[in-house]
């Protein structure tokens, strides 16, 4: 392969690589209006398979809880549906 060609697929995989995450990023400033929705997000960002997904009150405020098992563990992740956003680390 010579260094052209290998510069020209380099350059390849940064743009896809900018393009998913320019996806990600426009996906997380949306509205999260489904469960299903916010056990994608929580599956992106912790891996491990969704075991249960529920809409929940927090402090009067709707937020989803989504339960993620991954290698043995479980976590329950907590989703915001204004935007997106894991509300527990």
């Amino acid at each position: 392969m010579s260094i052209r060609h290998a510069n020209f697929l380099s350059r390849i995989k940064i743009f896809s690589v900018l393009g998913l995450l320019s996806a990600s990023v426009l996906l997380m400033a949306e509205p999260v209006t489904s469960v299903k929705q916010a056990s994608e997000i929580a599956q992106q960002k912790y891996g491990g398979q969704v075991v249960k997904a529920e809409e929940s009150d927090l402090d009067d405020k709707k937020v989803y809880v989504i339960r993620v098992v991954n290698e043995g563990r479980v976590r329950d992740v907590m989703i915001d549906p204004d935007d997106g956003s894991v509300l527990n680390p």
